[in-house]
């Protein structure tokens, strides 16, 4: 039986095209969900890179207390974020949109071709795929200089990928993961010298 990781890998050479109706956007939008098993090491929290897998058909994207980790993909996977003027705007959208879509933030990471969200659904949230939708709408229009770099003028990937956290799932551990991206990729020695990441709800990783 394959892991977690194992059934989500090379999702960025298999994007797949979207029908232009919401219902079909959002059965391709919503990704790499629990349905498969979890690995036991800290790979399982990797949603980057990752082969599409069917969501949960029953499952309700709308449900309260619920802690997802997001993933979502720079257009062409193209080194977007690297200055500091647009990655703070980034940051902040994303701060912005979990309030108004009723989501704690609990930590992210800003790498320069992807972003990686955790997050819990408040008492009365939007649908998760409303909340991705509308944060990645709103950067893309207001962050004409990261998307002039690419062809189409598009900042985003196409959908994104989400992992729901079992009962069982340390969100500790996943907001570690999260955080240690830049080091494990070589853009900082410690979690000090990079700025794009930061842990907010303390509590909830406790």
């Amino acid at each position: 039986m394959k892991t977690h990781v194992q059934s989500c890998e090379n999702a960025f050479r298999r994007d797949r095209s979207h029908d232009a109706t919401d219902n079909k956007r959002a059965e391709g939008d919503r990704n790499c969900s629990v349905a498969t098993p979890v690995a036991t090491d800290s790979t399982a929290y990797k949603t980057w890179r990752q082969r599409r897998s069917i969501r949960l058909k029953d499952f309700d994207y709308a449900s309260p207390g619920v802690v997802y980790h997001v993933t979502i993909g720079t257009h062409q996977k193209q080194n977007l974020f690297t200055k500091p003027s647009i990655n703070q705007h980034i940051i902040g959208v994303l701060k912005d949109s979990s309030r108004i879509y009723g989501y704690r933030l609990i930590a992210y990471c800003l790498m320069p071709d992807h972003l990686h969200i955790l997050t819990q659904a408040g008492e009365n949230p939007k649908d998760l795929i409303e909340f991705v939708r509308g944060f990645k709408s709103f950067c893309s229009v207001a962050t004409p200089v990261a998307t002039s770099k690419v062809t189409s003028n598009k900042l985003w990937q196409r959908g994104f990928y989400e992992h729901i956290l079992r009962k069982e799932e340390n969100v500790a551990e996943v907001a570690e993961y999260i955080l240690n991206n830049p080091i494990r990729k070589g853009l900082a020695q410690d979690r000090g010298q990079y700025r794009w990441c930061e842990l907010i709800e303390h509590d909830a990783t406790s």
